[in-house]
């Protein structure tokens, strides 16, 4: 029966992803344009496709479903391989606490900021994700600085997003991220951002 209803399920995926020829399939493909994203997702579904493969699952013995699953392995290596070429051209970074509880890490690449899937904060009235030429924020007098550009505001406490940054002359002058409340004056964390 399991076997059945995944070959089922494969079957309708297969089906509707040849249906108009579009090469993005899902909202999956639109949230791995995030590299950090792309990288997790790419090498986790290279991963457990090849755990099918390792456990003897039953669909791993049909002809059929183990070209779908080889194809699987090879799609999501290139996927994760691709984001890691992107990843290794821009500023990386992970996110270090300062007053609030705040993980994940990020990636400033071709005027594009990214926040990774496992990024959390805690929510704040008016928490907004900043650039600045300054090594350390905590140094500053009074944050943000003449330097600073604000991104706008988080889009979610929890998980992967994409901000624009306006176009800089010299991006790597921007070497810290900063999660900052604009009404609480408060600086939740921050990342120091570099190749």
């Amino acid at each position: 029966m399991r076997v059945a209803s995944l070959a089922s399920v494969i079957g309708i995926c297969l089906t509707l992803a040849a249906c108009g020829g579009n090469t993005e399939r899902t909202s999956v493909d639109q949230e791995n344009k995030n590299p950090l994203t792309a990288s997790r997702y790419g090498d986790e579904l290279a991963d457990a496709m090849a755990n099918l493969v390792i456990q003897d699952d039953p669909a791993a013995k049909d002809p059929a479903m183990r070209k779908v699953i080889d194809a699987e392995i090879a799609r999501g290596k290139k996927i994760g391989i691709d984001a890691r070429a992107v990843q290794a051209k821009g500023l990386k970074g992970f996110i270090i606490p300062v007053r609030e509880e705040v993980q994940g890490n990020v990636l400033y690449f071709e005027d594009m900021f990214y926040l990774s899937s496992d990024f959390i904060t805690k929510p704040g009235p008016a928490l907004h994700v900043f650039l600045t030429t300054a090594v350390d924020p905590r140094d500053i007098a009074s944050f943000p600085d003449t330097t600073a550009l604000d991104l706008g505001e988080v889009q979610n406490a929890y998980g992967a997003q994409s901000y624009a940054v306006p176009t800089q002359e010299n991006p790597a002058l921007y070497r810290t991220f900063v999660l900052f409340d604009l009404k609480l004056k408060r600086i939740y964390g921050f990342a120091q951002i570099s190749k």
